[in-house]
């Protein structure tokens, strides 16, 4: 069993999917995601029955989450289906699990675990950004999306505290504007780092900050003149809220 940990968000079982997929394009992937405590049972219920089943990889994501009880059946459900066969050895059915880290898996799953690959978040692979973002973009629209220069910019400088999911949203939320993406596509959390949590008002000025500064050819004196206050004014706000527009201009 292959057991694939990181951060929430960094494309766990979507690294999971995409291995089994090439290696064996005939192959039924499940990924059964751990649910609330109250609804576990019936969760089980629903999707054990498939370890059975042949030509068929099982994910169970998020194990980190499991109850005791829960973790205790589900190693006991997948030594059984280890055990089954042909007659002429083990099923070399595949089984995998994801959790944020190799501690977290529980003590009654961990033992069964053969191979453990640890998933980087996104912040540290920025060389993944733009072929992922190509990908969501295409699923979302069904065709070929284009990313201008400002938009790749912005989208691979970005930390990515949510990781893929993240990335995923704002791609979908961009690509649903314009089939050419730039930098006025994007939503304004992309260029800011501000850590400290926003009011409504706060988030509106933030917002109409970066559309302005990400308008083509604009500098922060013209931006500051469209939102009818100061250059200085404006450099303060900018720190305030964390904005950082790649690219921008600065003259006057």
């Amino acid at each position: 069993m292959i057991a694939v940990v990181g951060e929430p968000g960094a494309g766990r079982t979507a690294l999971i999917s995409a291995a089994r997929r090439a290696t064996a394009p005939r192959e039924r992937v499940l990924a059964a995601r751990s649910p609330a405590p109250e609804d576990m049972r019936a969760w089980l219920t629903l999707w054990t029955p498939e370890l059975a089943k042949d030509d068929t990889c099982v994910i169970v994501s998020r194990v980190d989450a499991l109850p005791g009880w829960a973790a205790a059946e589900l190693a006991a459900l997948f030594a059984a289906a280890r055990r089954t066969g042909d007659g002429a050895g083990p099923r070399l059915q595949p089984f995998a699990l994801t959790a944020s880290d190799w501690s977290a898996i529980p003590p009654e799953l961990a033992p069964l675990v053969d191979t453990v690959v640890e998933v980087p978040p996104l912040r540290a692979r920025p060389e993944d950004v733009m072929p992922l973002a190509h990908r969501f973009a295409r699923r979302h629209r069904g065709h070929r999306v284009t990313f201008a220069p400002g938009a790749v910019r912005a989208l691979t400088a970005y930390e990515w505290p949510e990781n893929v999911r993240q990335l995923r949203r704002v791609v979908r939320a961009a690509a649903s504007r314009a089939d050419v993406v730039d930098a006025r596509h994007l939503p304004a959390e992309v260029f800011t780092g501000a850590r400290h949590r926003l009011s409504r008002l706060q988030e509106l000025e933030r917002d109409e900050i970066v559309r302005c500064l990400t308008e083509p050819g604009t500098t922060m004196a013209q931006a500051a003149q469209r939102l009818g206050m100061s250059r200085a004014t404006l450099y303060r706000k900018t720190a305030r809220y964390g904005i950082d527009v790649p690219g921008r201009t600065h003259r006057s």
